[in-house]
């Protein structure tokens, strides 16, 4: 018998959930095109498998956190949402490893969080990560874009340009499987 737990909800599921719980519209549209644009990057590697569906829906999912707080721990009340309802643990570590370019331990003590890595491994939450950096609402941007408009808004942090390069590695990770 398979569990609950191992099976991935439909894009239809994963919207209603959103606008169940009152995700902003704004936010649910930055999701869907995250999803669209994770599906995108997704769909080009050739080098390894890739679960589509889990970007797609982990790209809908990632910020469910943000019905209950735009800080950095939307990330792990998204995960604790997802768990809640008994999904993929998959897919709460998409929303957990998806803030900024991820987050190592202490990079999570500089913002608050408890003390672990928020780093993402597998190829579907680098995919999600990514594809979240690359659209800035609900528009598609380049990395530089997207930190520059961070650098501006709260300067040149230590943990900006980290996670700056952070992300820049998995988009060249990615773009060597393709």
């Amino acid at each position: 018998m398979v569990s609950k737990e191992t099976i991935l909800p439909d894009r239809a599921f994963a919207l209603e959930l959103l606008k169940k719980l009152r995700l902003p519209i704004s936010i649910r549209l930055h999701s869907i095109n995250v999803a669209n644009k994770g599906l995108e990057i997704a769909e080009n590697i050739r080098k390894v498998n890739v679960d589509t569906r889990l970007v797609e829906i982990g790209g809908l999912l990632h910020d469910i956190g943000r019905t209950r707080t735009h800080g950095f721990e939307h990330a792990l009340i998204g995960g604790k949402i997802i768990r809640e309802r008994g999904l993929p643990k998959s897919l709460a570590r998409i929303c957990e490893t998806h803030i900024l370019g991820g987050l190592d331990k202490e990079d999570a003590k500089t913002v608050g969080l408890p003390i672990k890595d928020y780093l993402p491994e597998t190829i579907e939450e680098k995919i999600v990560c990514l594809a979240d950096k690359q659209m800035m609402g609900d528009r598609e941007v380049s990395i530089d874009a997207r930190f520059e408009k961070w650098f501006s808004k709260y300067g040149k942090t230590k943990l900006l340009i980290k996670s700056r390069e952070r992300i820049k590695k998995i988009e060249k990770e990615i773009k060597v499987l393709i």
